[in-house]
């Protein structure tokens, strides 16, 4: 058993389709071959299928799919449903179905789980997870509409990791976010105290594309292994994590 990470699939199928003979013009709404993802989904499935099997379990940290509605982001749930391992969920910035958890766990296939201010348990870890949110002082950063975001989205990592300490006090914890918790001009945040605090042996993020990889902050930072997981950073591989010491 292996849990593996990939995030951004970035999927926009507009109606039920296989794994195989997928039309680009009629099937997908949203192609991101403009962005250089020629066929993405296809190359996801291959790598997938190639290493991925039953006994194993991917985190998806968010942007799975591009849909406004949850009716729509259900058949990019069910491509997801048709790969092999089991799937945790978080959400991402573009996830703008996800309004509401409860929702969104009735939509998604028995297999899948959707975690967002809470936990679950993957083997023996628990995984918490959260969005998180751009960093004071980083670029792009507007004190007047992002404070008030990223104190909320601090607020709920904290209550996941809470509630993880709390039930599973002996079992080391693993933490799925969106966004990077640190940057080369942000050395340090709330999400990376709190991933400090509760002891986090590894933090998965995913949000940065193209030239944006050079940002990413990834190994040992405090005590706390962080990897970006974005497909286009990952060449489109489920990546197998590194947890043992």
């Amino acid at each position: 058993m292996t849990i593996y990470a990939i995030s951004d699939l970035h999927l926009s199928f507009n109606k039920p389709v296989e794994l195989y003979g997928i039309d680009l013009e009629r099937d997908v709404d949203k192609p991101m071959d403009v962005f250089g993802w020629k066929r993405h989904f296809d190359r996801v499935r291959d790598h997938w299928l190639e290493t991925v099997t039953a006994t194993d379990t991917v985190l998806i940290p968010g942007d799975i799919s591009w849909a406004l509605r949850l009716d729509r982001a259900v058949y990019d749930f069910n491509w997801i449903n048709q790969l092999p391992g089991k799937k945790v969920l978080s959400p991402g910035n573009h996830c703008y179905y996800a309004q509401s958890k409860k929702k969104v766990r009735q939509h998604l296939p028995v297999e899948m789980t959707w975690i967002d201010a809470d936990y679950t348990l993957v083997e023996d870890y628990v995984v918490a997870a959260t969005r998180g949110w751009n960093l004071p002082g980083d670029k792009g950063w507007n004190e007047e509409e992002d404070r008030k975001i990223y104190e909320r989205q601090a607020g709920r990592l904290r209550l996941a990791l809470e509630a993880a300490a709390h039930d599973h006090p002996d079992k080391e914890r693993l933490v799925m976010l969106h966004y990077p918790p640190v940057t080369p001009r942000v050395s340090t945040s709330a999400f990376m105290d709190l991933l400090r605090e509760f002891q986090v042996k590894l933090c998965v993020y995913g949000h940065l594309h193209g030239r944006s990889h050079h940002d990413a902050i990834e190994g040992l930072v405090d005590g706390v292994q962080l990897q970006l997981v974005s497909c286009d950073y990952l060449d489109f591989k489920p990546l197998p994590l590194s947890l043992y010491d």
